[in-house]
């Protein structure tokens, strides 16, 4: 009893320093595990109007090679495979990253990142956000 004792405090310990390591960095990705980090791609190919990500339904499948658009006309290409992009326009930063079964993850954001918008399910706003920051919709590189 004592031995389990022990390494579940061990555990416990390790799981608080890799949290701690993780949010200190903010060069480490998001991460998903199991069943969060994929779902099944979706069979039609129609445009991603980034204002209908905003739901509490999870989404039954993943878009890609599609379009994304967004509320002011801008368009992202999403890739064949998950994962994030970027592009500058207008005066504006767009950013989208999937978030595995909790949906795609979009923003737009002016230059300045005064004025910053998102779309995506509760949850995958929340995971971007605490993986990336709160300012994740700005992009200094891209201008």
């Amino acid at each position: 009893m004592k031995l389990l004792a022990g390494l579940l405090t061990a555990v416990l310990v390790v799981t608080v320093l890799l949290v701690l390591a993780v949010r200190a960095d903010p060069d480490v990705p998001l991460s998903l595990s199991g069943a969060d980090a994929r779902i099944p791609y979706c069979t039609t190919y129609e445009l991603v109007v980034a204002a209908d990500l905003s739901t509490e339904t999870l989404p039954a499948c993943a878009p890609h090679g599609v379009e994304l658009r967004f509320p002011d006309g801008a368009v992202l290409d999403l890739p064949d495979e998950p994962g994030t992009g970027a592009m500058s326009s207008g005066g504006h930063d767009y950013t989208y990253v999937d978030v595995g079964a909790f949906g795609l993850y979009a923003s737009r954001a002016d230059h300045a990142c005064e004025q910053i918008e998102q779309w995506g399910t509760p949850e995958a706003i929340r995971r971007v956000t605490e993986a990336f920051g709160d300012d994740y919709a700005c992009v200094p590189e891209l201008h």
